[in-house]
């Protein structure tokens, strides 16, 4: 199996390290496409206008090779569909993100559209993210978790997401298929500051939603539960593709 890692915090982040480590014993056949920096909260942007810069960089965990790209957690999917790779990925995994992406919060989030270009490109994706940079519970829990879902069937306008809470091994209650919530984490509120008589500085606040809806991403992590679920891409739903083909 051929398998494409990117993400949205960078190709020096720890949690693309750790993503690596772990999927390099399922696979022996690992690529890395990365943002050359911190790309987070970029939506499905793309790079228009310039060129992408690619670069080749040493990496550890046994991938077959990694690159840095310029451009953003889509644009890496798309160049390495396309440009990169010498055969085309048959899932991609993007993450680990630091810092869940849950509720209506994925829609913002570059890890999820990595994983959500890839079903536009007809290729499995998966998302993967965590509260914080611990990864004691992925190390002892994610490759089988990846190995489930890559075994299972899920519709070809469909991506998984997967979000670790803040525990360790020993304190994780189990996983738990959910649904996202219908919010997100935090609420749209901001700090108004003057400048001046026609200048403001808005500051979001960190006010959080109560966590609501047992079968919910938040309600999950926020149980200590590994939460698993689905993330539609919408405007697939209503296509024909003949190639994009549902998970076997």
């Amino acid at each position: 199996m051929r398998i494409l890692i990117t993400n949205d915090d960078g190709i020096g982040a720890s949690g693309i390290k750790k993503l690596a480590e772990i999927v390099t014993k399922i696979s022996d056949e690992v690529y890395i496409v990365a943002p050359s920096g911190q790309r987070s909260a970029v939506s499905h942007s793309i790079t228009v206008g310039k060129a992408l810069h690619i670069r080749r960089l040493p990496f550890p965990f046994g991938v077959k090779a990694a690159y840095s790209c310029s451009g953003m957690p889509a644009d890496c999917v798309k160049a390495a569909v396309h440009a990169i790779l010498p055969e085309r990925p048959d899932v991609v995994i993007s993450g680990i993100n630091n810092g869940h992406n849950m509720g209506y919060d994925t829609i913002y989030s570059g890890t999820v559209a990595a994983a959500r270009e890839a079903v536009y490109q007809g290729i499995k994706g998966i998302a993967v993210s965590a509260g914080r940079e611990n990864y004691a519970l992925a190390d002892s829990c994610l490759e089988r978790v990846l190995r489930d879902l890559m075994d299972r069937k899920i519709s070809a306008h469909e991506i998984w997401n997967i979000n670790f809470p803040d525990c360790g091994p020993e304190e994780c209650m189990g996983i738990m298929e959910t649904i996202p919530a219908a919010y997100p984490r935090y609420k749209d509120g901001f700090k108004v500051t003057a400048v001046s008589e026609t200048e403001w500085e808005l500051d979001l606040e960190d006010e959080v939603f109560e966590i609501a809806g047992t079968q919910t991403d938040f309600y999950a992590t926020g149980h200590n539960f590994i939460s698993v679920g689905k993330l539609e891409c919408s405007v697939l739903r209503h296509m024909q593709r003949r190639d994009v083909n549902d998970w076997k």
